[in-house]
C-alpha cells in the first residue's frame, strides 16, 4: 500500500513567496448529494483502519499545516474483482495536527483543539464523518504534472496513475455532498487498495471560519486517502 507523508518536504514545496496556496492537485467536482442506490452488489471486505489513513493540507496567506485523521470502520464492496461500492466513517476526535517540519507542538495542540472546536469541525456534536460510494467508473483523460516549479513532483499531491474515477457522497458537520475524483484501485483475492489525492472547499460543508484579517484562511484543504480492506 502507498503511504503518504506530507510533511517531509513540504516547507520547499508551499511556497517561496509570502502567499502560500493549497498544493496544486485534482479538485474534486463537488455537487449535491445523490441517492445511494442499493444495487451495488459484491463481497464486503472489512478496511483495516490501520493500515488506512488520510492526510491533510491546510493553508494560510502566511504558511500551512499538516495533520492526520483515523477511519474508525468501513467496508469496499468487490464483484467480479471489480470494486462496486462501500462506505467509511472517519473519526474526527482522532484529528491531528502533525507539521509542518519544524512546529512546536504546544502550537499544534492549541491549533489541534481550534479545528475540534465550532469554528472548525464542531467534532463533539459531529465525531462522525462518513463517505459512502455512489459510483465507480474507469478512469479516462490524463495527469497533468505541476506548472508551478515550486511544487514538488506530481507524485506527491497526485495519484499518476489513477485507474477509477470514484463518486461518492461526503457528509462532514451533518451536511453531505457529492464529490468526484480520480483514484488508483487495486483489487486481489484477499485484499483491496484505493489511493486518492484531491482537494476539496471547505465552505461546502459550512466551514467558512476566515481567519485572521491579515492571514486568511484557504478555502481548499488537500486530502490523501489511502484504504486497505481485506476480506
Amino acid at each position: 500500500m502507498v503511504k503518504l507523508n506530507y510533511a517531509a518536504g513540504l516547507g520547499l514545496l508551499l511556497f517561496l513567496g509570502a502567499c502560500t496556496d493549497a498544493p496544486e492537485s485534482h479538485t474534486a467536482e463537488t455537487t449535491d448529494a445523490v441517492a445511494v442506490e442499493n444495487s451495488a452488489a459484491g463481497e464486503a471486505y472489512t478496511v483495516n483502519t490501520n493500515e488506512s489513513s488520510i492526510e491533510w493540507v491546510g493553508t494560510k496567506v502566511s504558511g500551512y499545516h499538516t495533520g492526520d485523521i483515523k477511519l474508525k470502520s468501513g467496508q469496499l464492496l468487490v464483484n467480479n474483482g471489480k470494486l462496486t461500492g462501500g462506505n467509511f466513517v472517519i473519526d474526527m476526535p482522532t484529528l491531528a495536527v502533525t507539521g509542518p517540519a519544524g512546529s512546536k507542538d504546544e502550537d499544534n495542540q492549541k491549533l489541534m483543539g481550534h479545528l475540534k472546536s465550532p469554528d472548525f469541525f464542531e467534532v463533539d456534536k459531529y465525531p462522525d464523518a462518513t463517505f459512502e460510494i455512489t459510483g465507480v467508473e474507469q478512469f479516462t483523460g490524463t495527469v497533468q504534472d505541476s506548472a508551478d516549479a515550486r511544487q514538488e513532483s506530481i507524485s506527491k499531491y497526485k495519484v499518476t496513475d489513477p485507474t477509477h474515477t470514484i463518486n461518492g457522497n461526503l457528509s462532514i458537520k451533518g451536511i453531505t455532498k457529492n464529490i468526484s475524483f480520480p483514484a488508483k484501485v487495486s483489487v486481489n483475492d484477499n485484499s483491496v487498495e484505493a489511493l486518492a489525492k484531491f482537494n476539496v472547499d471547505r465552505t461546502q460543508w459550512g466551514i467558512v471560519y476566515p481567519g485572521q484579517a491579515n492571514d486568511l484562511i484557504r478555502n481548499d484543504i488537500h486530502f490523501g486517502i489511502s484504504v486497505k480492506a481485506n476480506k
